[in-house]
């Protein structure tokens, strides 16, 4: 009898010390239902087809900002009111990405006018992650071949071979990203770059006006490695 009294006393302590970590993992379970996340801590980047001026037909980077606001900015395009609810991210009625686990896992074009044929979201990095690095590589287009970037706080420069080099101001985004509208007054050009980070690597697009006599126009596209 005195046996069973202290079996029954030890399945007792065992039953209490084993309740607290079945409600914690209870809790653990209910609070795993994904949380909906803070879309200003992160972007989506991906590609879109584009026809160069040589008429090349290639997939050019884009990048979809997302500020504390309620606003969407698609690189130079004004920025559009967004929402995130059910796991869809919906852009002033253009754009709806669905999200499950972070993951973007599908895409709608509403109105055919964003043809993304890849897109992710990426949580932003805390720092400028082009600050202090520089890029060569070469554009598609014949007109413009080999070109070297190099970057700093907030100033860019673009050397091709012997060419005047383009240099100014750039606006930064999502701390992987910039765009540039600078112009160039004693080489009576302009240009407008968009440089996006992809997988390591600096795709680059670049509008060109060249001001000198009849003047022309180029728009090309490049993949730049970092210079170690």
């Amino acid at each position: 009898m005195k046996n069973f009294k202290n079996a029954l006393k030890y399945l007792l302590i065992c039953f209490i010390a084993i309740m607290p970590s079945c409600k914690k993992d209870q809790i653990e379970v209910e609070n795993g239902d994904e949380v909906e996340i803070n879309l200003s801590e992160y972007y989506i980047v991906g590609r879109k087809p584009a026809q160069l001026s040589n008429g090349k037909t290639v997939q050019i980077p884009y990048i979809i900002n997302f500020d504390g606001y309620g606003k969407a900015a698609l690189l130079r395009e004004s920025a559009m009111p967004f929402i995130f609810k059910d796991g869809k991210i919906k852009i002033d009625g253009l754009m709806v990405f669905t999200v499950e686990n972070n993951t973007i896992t599908a895409y709608q074009d509403v109105m055919k006018r964003y043809p993304f044929t890849t897109y992710s979201l990426q949580k932003k990095p805390a720092s400028n992650q082009l600050n202090g690095n520089s890029y060569q590589g070469n554009w598609s287009n014949i007109a413009k071949t080999f070109s070297a970037f190099t970057f700093r706080p907030d100033t860019y420069d673009e050397k091709t071979g012997a060419i005047y080099p383009f240099s100014g101001k750039y606006t930064l985004i999502a701390n992987i990203a910039a765009r540039s509208n600078t112009p160039d007054a004693s080489a009576n050009n302009y240009a407008e770059y968009d440089a996006v980070l992809i997988d390591g690597k600096l795709e680059v697009t670049c509008h060109k006006k060249n001001l000198i006599g009849a003047g022309s126009e180029i728009f090309t596209y490049g993949i730049f490695t970092k210079v170690p």
